[in-house]
């Protein structure tokens, strides 16, 4: 009897020390590198985008029912953590475009407050890679530039 109690205390030791280490992972919003989406295809961008709003929105949910109220922000991520918006910069900045500044809108009829995913270059590479998911995601904001006469 006194084995059984042994053991069965060590197991519910082990299992809360595994509770407590998966947590953060189980319940974190996954957030991916540069590095990390590099190589990527257009479909695969596309999940990894998914799965950042999906995150965002899940625990916007969670917040309500843990709280009963929504935060400010409703779920939405910054466009800073969205994969599409970090290899965007990173073709942005590799490639010098000219008349582009980071901190404003990509075209110059938007205003001000007009974010990146609103912009004609987010819609020309959605729809590159809406026909072609298997195009690599860098070559396709390549061609969105070049259909855009940003890079030559």
């Amino acid at each position: 009897m006194k084995k059984l109690v042994i053991v069965c205390l060590l197991l519910g030791v082990f299992a809360a020390g595994l509770a407590l280490t998966a947590w953060p992972y189980l319940f974190g919003i996954r957030h991916y590198t540069l590095d990390e989406l590099i190589g990527l295809n257009c479909e695969e961008l596309g999940e990894k985008q998914e799965e950042v709003i999906f995150a965002y929105h899940d625990a916007s949910l969670a917040h309500y029912h843990r709280t009963g109220a929504f935060e400010d922000d409703l779920g939405l991520p910054k466009e800073e953590v969205l994969p599409f918006v970090i290899l965007m910069k990173k073709v942005i900045q590799d490639n010098a475009f000219t008349g582009f500044d980071l901190s404003k809108p990509f075209f110059p009829s938007a205003s001000a407050s007009t974010p990146r995913l609103h912009s004609e270059f987010y819609a020309e590479i959605s729809r590159l890679c809406a026909t072609s998911p298997s195009l690599d995601a860098i070559e396709a904001m390549g061609q969105a530039a070049t259909n855009l006469a940003f890079m030559r």
